[in-house]
């Protein structure tokens, strides 16, 4: 597995090959067999900040992936973006993608087919093993959250929401209905 994290400091340092970052890039780009998942991020970003973090913990606990030199996961600041060969400038900020293909098959993280997409560690290695193909290697990393349903099938309020509920002015038509009927 490969790691890289392209930002005004690193772009041109180079490796014992004499390949910078953004060569590397390229050139897994442009190989069919390459799965690559992308974070475009911007300085001084809030949600870029926040995702970040969760982000860089890939690297201690993508293990199982270490000798598969076909995958590769980088965080690239968008002032270098334009220098990613074959791809288009994100829109907005931060923005993750999955590139495969030679760089034909572009996916948003957005669009992907998980369920939860609340950007931590355990939706991202839920979004790497989905687009990999690969199997969970721990349980606690599945991605999602286990809610209580009631027997209706909606879920249910907890007590510490139910007491936070203001009913002289309830927000929306739940609460009120909470407040009309159901608070005891």
């Amino acid at each position: 597995m490969v790691f890289l994290n392209i930002n005004a400091k690193t772009y041109k340092e180079k490796d014992n090959t004499g390949k910078t970052p953004i060569d590397i890039l390229n050139s897994m780009i442009s190989n069919n067999k390459s799965k690559i998942f992308i974070l475009y991020y911007m300085e001084g970003c809030g949600p870029c900040n926040a995702t970040r973090p969760e982000w860089s913990k890939l690297h201690s606990i993508l293990k199982k992936f270490e000798n598969d030199d076909s995958i590769c996961i980088v965080d690239i600041d968008q002032i270098l973006s334009s220098k990613i060969n074959k791809l288009s400038q994100p829109n907005s900020f931060p923005t993750m993608r999955f590139v495969t293909d030679g760089g034909k098959k572009v996916e948003n993280y957005e669009d992907s087919n998980i369920k939860n997409k609340d950007r931590s560690i355990d939706t991202f290695v839920e979004w790497i093993n989905y687009e990999t193909n690969k199997k969970p290697a721990h349980n606690k990393y599945k991605g999602g959250t286990t809610t209580k349903k009631n027997k209706k099938g909606g879920k249910k309020w907890s007590r510490k929401y139910k007491n936070s509920i203001n009913c002289r002015r309830p927000k929306g038509f739940s609460q009120k209905q909470y407040c009309k009927y159901g608070r005891k």
